[in-house]
């Protein structure tokens, strides 16, 4: 391996690990893949070769690994474009299952670049790209950055003239250490603090039913495909003027409380975190989690503001943020009313295209009638998110995706709390 530059991780790369409980590759690490296809219009392999090497040149996370320090760290190291291309570039016939193949790929990212390409072609002339990468890699604003730097590079040939140049995940990371960097921890530090102390007071006596989690985690996942879900929230941002999300993450609260017996919730609601031109034009993972209270039965406005309010201090190294959990809550953090967290996703996000079915293998075609109003379960598997809330929101249709752990108090509640959801939504409006 010849890198090319090496540092160490962002905050929103350790996040990543620090959150779904390990700091190693493992076998079931492909369920948080994201996956995309294009049409290749019949354009020749080499023509497709060339726009992915442009595109490995614009993004250096494309072409990193992350291995493990002997001091247990993980660092980055980017390697040039030539290196991995051929491992990263599959070549199959249409109607193969290269593109399923590749979307179960457990990368490990010590080792292995953390994304390929399947190329769907015929005689040379490519039918379909399929485009698979780790979640440790990108976001979903990260995967609609891809798509159109790549059709950019497809179509003029590797030209980026006049694009915003993206920020690299090095460059991230050397800014965090900086000291505008700490200046800027400090602040959201300050916030965070303010938040979780305002949590613990609302909590007041509330202890959390349930004992303390297992060692070995089972992940379990509810789906609801709701176009009721979508059209209230739709009616009560337009009603009351707060974002569409902020429905949702009111009544996400709202649930909580009725299964935790909590007078209020402490919900860590993802941030993209792309405040520059650089980060809204990098492929990277760049959303990370902020405190917001939501009080059982709370005004849209006071969410909607705390929501706001939070999207500016959602970059604060993770394990910091741990230390001030153990410090202002004690006993009460990392329950279901003091650490669920909330992704919602639409498609100024991901964009409209991608933005109507599941981002996973899966491609639950969300805004089809014939999948609506019924909860559906994905298979169980280790680790993953504690207890999480996942919206992916169109007017027409919403996706809800509710996993916990199966020793959770949530675990065999979740049909039912997707279902206050949506009641709750469809109450509000």
């Amino acid at each position: 391996m010849n890198s090319t530059r090496r540092g160490p991780l962002t905050c929103a790369q350790r996040e990543w690990f620090l959150d779904v409980g390990i700091d190693a590759d493992t076998p079931w690490s492909h369920a948080a893949n994201f996956t995309g296809v294009l049409h290749g219009s019949g354009s020749r392999v080499d023509d497709v070769r060339a726009a992915i090497a442009a595109v490995l040149s614009r993004h250096e996370g494309l072409r990193t690994l992350l291995p493990v320090r002997s001091d247990g760290l993980r660092e980055q190291h980017v390697l040039p474009v030539a290196e991995r291309l051929d491992e990263m570039v599959r070549i199959a016939p249409p109607g193969s299952d290269a593109l399923a193949e590749a979307a179960a790929t457990p990368f490990r990212l010590s080792e292995q670049p953390p994304v390929l390409f399947v190329l769907e072609s015929t005689g040379g002339a490519v039918a379909r790209i399929g485009i698979v990468i780790d979640h440790a890699a990108v976001d979903g604003w990260g995967m609609r950055v891809l798509r159109t730097d790549f059709l950019q590079a497809l179509r003029g040939r590797g030209a980026f003239t006049d694009w915003p140049v993206p920020e690299q995940p090095l460059e991230t990371a050397s800014w965090e250490a900086s000291a505008p960097g700490r200046a800027y921890a400090e602040r959201a530090e300050s916030h965070w603090r303010r938040q979780l102390t305002a949590l613990r007071d609302g909590l007041s006596d509330w202890r959390p039913p349930g004992g303390a989690p297992v060692a070995s985690p089972v992940l379990q996942s509810r789906w609801l495909a709701s176009a009721r879900a979508a059209r209230s929230a739709e009616s009560v941002a337009k009603r009351t003027g707060v974002p569409v999300s902020a429905a949702y993450l009111t009544a996400f609260g709202s649930a909580i409380g009725e299964v935790e017996g909590s007078p209020c919730a402490g919900i860590r609601a993802l941030a993209a975190n792309r405040l520059s031109a650089g980060t809204q034009a990098s492929v990277r993972k760049a959303v990370m989690p902020v405190p917001v209270l939501v009080p059982r039965g709370a005004d849209l406005a006071v969410t909607a503001g705390n929501q706001l309010h939070g999207q500016r201090f959602a970059n604060l190294d993770p394990y910091r943020a741990a230390a001030l959990d153990r410090e202002i809550l004690g006993e009460l953090a990392a329950t279901g009313a003091t650490a669920a967290r909330f992704n919602y996703i639409d498609a100024s996000i991901v964009g409209s295209a991608a933005n109507s079915r599941s981002l996973g293998a899966e491609a639950i075609p969300f805004t089809d009638p014939a999948v609506q109003d019924r909860v559906m379960e994905q298979p169980d598997r280790p680790g993953g998110s504690r207890y999480i809330l996942n919206v992916q929101h169109r007017p027409g249709a919403a996706l809800l995706t509710l996993a916990c752990h199966r020793d959770t108090t949530w675990a065999p509640a979740a049909a039912d709390m997707l279902r206050h959801i949506e009641d709750a939504l469809i109450r509000a409006s």
